[in-house]
Parts: C-alpha cells; structure tokens; sequence
C-alpha cells in the first residue's frame, strides 16, 4: 500500500491542489470557528446595553471647583487613557508645581467596566470586584462618607501618609482620586489627616457631578 507521500506524488497536478485546497477548507473554518468563539466569549471592547457609562468621563467633567479648593494655581499637567479590554480608563492630573503656591497635586482615574462578551459578568458587577479586590486597603479604620455609597474606600495612598485616596463607584463606573503635596507653601509634605480629607473632598464633588 502507497503512503500519503506516495499517493501525492502520483496524483495528477490538479488533484494534488484539490486536495490541499481542501485542507486549506478545513484549517480555515477551524480558525473561523475559534475566532468566533473568542469574540462570543473574550473581552469587550465596547460598553453593554446595560452599562451606565458607554465610556470615561473626560477630565473636564471634574468640577473646577473642587480642583481649585484643593490646588491653588493648578492646571492640568496629564490626561490620558483609552481603550482596555472589557474597560476604559481616563486618567487625570492637575498640579501647582513649578507655580508660587504649595506644591500640591490632584489625580482622578476614571475606569468604565464593560459588560464581557459573552455576557456573564456586568460592567457593575466588573466595577464593583475591582473595588474589592483594592484590599487590603490602607485607609486603617478611617471611614468612607456615605455619600460615595456603598464600598467605597478611604485612606492613605502611601504609607508614609503624605497622600490621601479616595474609591468609589457608580453603577459600572470605578473612581479613584489621589490628593498629595505640601501642607503650606514653606512647610514640608501635608499631613495625613488633611490629605485623606482633601481627597474625599474632591470625590464627593465628582459623585455628585456625575
């Protein structure tokens, strides 16, 4: 009995890239298959009918108001982000450094969770693990303002103390604001209790803008 490599060559020409062209089929329509079965299950790149927030607000929806209690002369020095699986992320700063007033500097992250492709798990659900899974966190017994509702979280963002963090969400939205910086213009890193204070200050004024 002739092998495969046998019967190949013996085949006319045009057997021989009908028979490859069949392969060519069956390779093709696996890797369809699979392909189409990643996009029914993998990751997102685009908000569910359910999702609160199709995208991250944009830097400009932080009310001046509360960058301007907390950052004398500030002015935006980063904003950036764009689209993750399953999520998508705009990430702020606004700082006084290099101007007359304490050096003192503002920083929100705004992160929209997707619902998943195949459905299972909501851009809420999403949300709300990824504030979980922040502990443990160092806010020590310090305890969130009942105004960024339910899970959110307050401490320090370092463990020197020297900034202060605030975590909340909104539906499928995650917000985390960092405020740092020196306590007066002549004196050395804030403290902190006023660094903790100034960023819970700054996420209640962005929960309510929302």
């Amino acid at each position: 009995m002739r092998g495969p490599e046998e019967l190949w060559r013996s085949a006319p020409p045009a057997g021989r890239w009908a028979a490859a062209g069949g392969a060519v089929l069956v390779i093709t329509g696996v890797a369809v298959g699979a392909a189409q079965l990643a996009e029914r299950s993998g990751p997102s790149a685009q908000a569910g009918p359910e999702d609160r927030f199709s995208a991250a607000p944009e830097c400009a929806s932080v009310p001046e108001e509360a960058v301007a209690d907390l950052v004398d002369e500030a002015s935006l020095d980063t904003s950036g982000g764009g689209l993750m699986p399953d999520s998508d992320a705009v990430r702020c700063a606004w700082t006084s450094v290099g101007t007359d007033a304490a050096p003192r500097t503002l920083q929100v992250e705004f992160r929209a969770h997707f619902t998943d492709a195949s459905g299972d798990t909501t851009g809420a659900a999403a949300a709300a693990g990824a504030v979980a899974a922040l502990e443990p966190f160092q806010r020590g017994e310090v305890v969130a303002p009942a105004a960024l509702g339910e899970g959110a979280l307050l401490g320090r963002a370092s463990p020197a103390g020297s900034a202060g963090e605030a975590v909340f969400r909104d539906a499928n939205l995650v917000v985390r604001v960092v405020y740092t910086g020196a306590g007066d213009p002549g004196g050395g890193a804030m403290d902190e209790g006023r660094a903790r204070e100034g960023a819970a200050e700054a996420a209640e004024a962005i929960a309510a803008s929302l």
